[in-house]
């Protein structure tokens, strides 16, 4: 039996993944460390969608090797049959043997599909991430006229929006939800993001299922309950699944969600093997309930905490729960969130106080290329700690949702909005006077006095 040895062992050439070999490396400059994956090209995740129109091609949405290479990172592309936390090595597909000091699985996750009569129709696609897979995707969608996706989640909606661009195709979102995206943002904001896709010729079906995907061999039509949409490609977007087959078969503990369970240091139930990512347990910062939420921000988060505890014997860094903070685009409106809507936070049992407020990116809003920003914050009537906020504007905005992510990370209040320090500039934010984020929390504390006031 051939057994090549390493000191740190990652299987899973992912975002995670590769965030977990670099901050190894800076941990423990003189441990050997190995990636495993199995394709030779790894894309982006999150570009997947843009693949069609703005990228112009899977080849620019690959995940470049240069960062593991300057770290001296062993890659290697063979796929892992099994794994012995017992004997701690792991068995490859050519049935050869790596032995490890420590392991971290960072092997993501699988996309979901739905049984459904004529599912295996010629035309019917699902999220891969897998570069010749999606190559051969990218050009069976330019070769489309009809195209119907299952699905109305992030990757639906900006797949939807990318894919609208395209003059001569005709796109339709089927949604079983009331609207799209609802599951993440409050209703209003979640109107929002239609509105601009059907401005974009987008059909959306929301609160429906689909029954059956009809054509003698290639596809022809979605069939719904009461509608028959016009297909000859289908992409299903209706989420994924943590890919853990490896660690249920060598007898690692699955959570609640059917994901690896770890602790709050990113160990699994076996000593010296972690779990990061997709494929391992999330528990929400705020609720401390376990939460499938599948991000790459995440999956980072996770892998640089487990990567920098593997040797450590003290002061050990611990993942104090995930946040969630979401955020996209559609027709150049960004709409992000952090932490609960409020939908979310009442259904959790808090006792919330709301502000809102809008203005516009740059002052004087007379400037060109000036657009508004409206702002949603969520705090604790009990405790006035910030819960949630959710934001939408142009692209100028988009960091704004991070403030807000730090803001609830580091327990923020609702009084600490009133003295925040912030830099401004005529072109590049909005006014001083009328900061969204200051005037939003100081619309939900003119709601709390008051109401304290009355009482």
């Amino acid at each position: 039996m051939q057994i090549h040895k390493t000191d740190i062992l990652i299987v899973g050439g992912g975002p995670a993944g590769i965030v977990a070999a670099v901050t190894a490396r800076k941990n423990n400059p003189k441990k050997k460390i190995m990636l495993l994956r199995e394709k030779e090209k790894e894309v982006i995740p999150c570009g997947i969608p843009y693949i069609f129109n703005r990228l112009d091609s899977v080849e620019k949405d690959l995940l470049s090797d240069k960062t593991l290479r300057l770290n001296k990172v062993e890659i290697s592309v063979v796929r892992v049959t099994s794994i012995n936390p017992a004997e701690k090595n792991v068995t490859l597909a050519n049935e050869k043997h790596i032995s490890y000091d420590k392991l971290i699985l960072a092997t993501g996750s699988k996309s979901i599909l739905l049984s459904i009569k004529g599912i295996n129709k010629k035309g019917v696609w699902h999220i891969k991430k897998d570069f010749e897979y999606l190559k051969t995707f990218r050009e069976a969608v330019l070769k489309s006229k009809n195209i119907v996706i299952i699905g109305g989640g992030f990757i639906g909606i900006e797949f939807a929006e990318e894919l609208s661009s395209i003059k001569k195709l005709n796109i339709s979102i089927v949604e079983r939800s009331r609207h799209c995206l609802i599951k993440t943002f409050d209703k209003e904001f979640a109107i929002d993001i239609e509105e601009k896709l059907k401005e974009k010729g987008v059909k959306i079906y929301p609160g429906a299922e689909v029954q059956e995907i009809l054509g003698k061999d290639s596809v022809e039509f979605v069939k719904l309950k009461n509608k028959k949409i016009p297909a000859d490609l289908v992409i299903f977007s209706i989420g994924a699944r943590p890919n853990v087959y490896l660690a249920i078969d060598a007898g690692i503990k699955i959570g609640e969600y059917g994901a690896i369970k770890v602790n709050k240091y990113m160990e699994t139930s076996f000593k010296d093997v972690f779990a990061i990512g997709d494929c391992a347990e999330t528990k929400s910062l705020l609720t401390k309930k376990y939460v499938p939420v599948m991000l790459a921000s995440t999956a980072c988060h996770e892998a640089r905490i487990a990567a920098a505890n593997l040797y450590r014997k003290e002061n050990l860094i611990k993942n104090s729960g995930t946040l969630a903070v979401f955020s996209t685009e559609v027709s150049g409106v960004m709409t992000g969130i952090a932490g609960l809507n409020e939908q979310k936070a009442k259904s959790e049992g808090f006792d919330i106080v709301i502000g809102e407020s809008e203005a516009m990116n740059h002052h004087p809003g007379t400037l060109p290329n000036t657009h508004k920003i409206k702002v949603k914050l969520i705090f604790s009537k009990k405790s006035g700690l910030l819960l949630g906020g959710l934001i939408k504007g142009p692209q100028s905005a988009g960091e704004m949702i991070n403030i807000l992510a730090l803001a609830i990370q580091k327990e923020t209040t609702i009084y600490n909005f009133d003295i925040l320090q912030i830099a401004t500039h005529p072109l590049l934010t909005a006014a001083p006077t009328i900061y969204p984020l200051i005037t939003a929390a100081q619309a939900a504390l003119t709601k709390l006095l008051n109401a304290k006031t009355e009482n």
